[in-house]
């Protein structure tokens, strides 16, 4: 923060580093597919990108929109990471921790006032505009017999205490959770895409559960991912634990059928509807299944009461592309 501030930089984390600026005016949400439109943009516009410990994959460069045109210098403390993914005009080896400080350190020499940089009036109010997607404009998809998982997201994040843990699943609906939900800082996000596989959240929305007992652990996850381990229902309710999973559920591995939407067999990845919600009761959780906004209400007395042992949302969403989806197919 010291080191932006005094070069008049913005701040913005990588996926994995979402939360850590949380707080900072000048700072953008997350920096990739999960920003918003307009946080993208100035990202985009900006002349030079020092990123301190990230790899700058296609996701965190938007397929290298982000990335392009400007001067990368690159800190790490693994020379090997240097250029992996993107080209860099200057690698720096060291402690990224070590490496601010000296850099604050020496910018603060040359400019003992500071520099504006990019932290103009206007600048200010666009990253005030910019930073979640809960407060830009959108054109909701209503339908009747599903909800519009952005307009859920949305109203989620409104209803549900800051104090959370929020685990996006893979595929192709982990944007909503990934992004339209809003942390607290950089330990309430569990993101679980390094091994690039669905299917992990549950679990990972267990642990949550027994790391932070004090904050709400949301895994925002889809059918496929849901189906793959449903088992871990039981675990959760046998330890009590007051998490909130909330199921996208479009009826398939979303992510197969919009990437290989040209393959004449998606049988294998469509499935009939099932009742998810069922499915929870069956193991002793709170379920409901959401077809509108509506149809929340149960969740507002779980949340007031002492939450006991998990509330799942069986959300019935169209089979639609999610934005980052759209993004990955262009």
């Amino acid at each position: 923060r010291a080191r932006a501030a005094v070069s008049g930089a913005l701040l913005v984390a990588s996926g994995g580093g979402r939360g850590i600026f949380v707080g900072d005016e000048w700072a953008l949400d997350v920096m990739g597919g999960f920003s918003t439109d307009e946080a993208a943009e100035l990202i985009r516009a900006s002349d030079l990108l020092v990123v301190f410990g990230t790899a700058l994959t296609k996701w965190t460069a938007r397929g290298g929109v982000l990335t392009e045109g400007k001067k990368i210098v690159q800190v790490d403390d693994r020379a090997e990471a240097f250029g992996l993914h993107r080209p860099v005009a200057l690698g720096v080896l060291g402690d990224s921790a070590l490496v601010a400080r000296a850099a604050t350190a020496a910018l603060e020499r040359r400019f003992p006032g500071g520099r504006v940089g990019y932290r103009t009036p206007e600048t200010h109010m666009r990253v005030q505009a910019a930073r979640y997607w809960s407060e830009q404009e959108f054109e909701f998809r209503r339908v009747e017999g599903f909800v519009d998982p952005a307009e859920l997201s949305i109203a989620l994040d409104r209803l549900l205490p800051i104090e959370r843990v929020v685990i996006p699943d893979g595929g192709n609906v982990n944007a909503y959770g990934g992004s339209f939900l809003r942390v607290p800082d950089e330990q309430g996000y569990v993101l679980d895409l390094a091994s690039q596989s669905i299917g992990c959240g549950l679990a990972e929305g267990i642990g949550a559960a027994l790391a932070r007992p004090d904050r709400l652990p949301v895994v925002a996850t889809g059918d496929g991912s849901l189906l793959m381990n449903a088992v871990e229902l039981e675990t959760a309710v046998r330890l009590r634990l007051g998490m909130l999973v909330v199921v996208f559920d479009d009826s398939a591995y979303g992510a197969e059928v919009h990437i290989f939407h040209r393959d004449p067999h998606k049988e294998t990845v469509v499935f009939p509807d099932t009742d998810i919600a069922a499915i929870a009761r069956g193991y002793g959780c709170e379920a409901i299944t959401v077809r509108s906004l509506d149809d929340l209400a149960p969740l507002h007395a779980w949340l007031a009461g002492p939450r006991e042992r998990p509330f799942l949302i069986d959300a019935k969403i169209e089979g639609f592309a999610s934005p980052l989806m759209a993004q990955d197919m262009h």
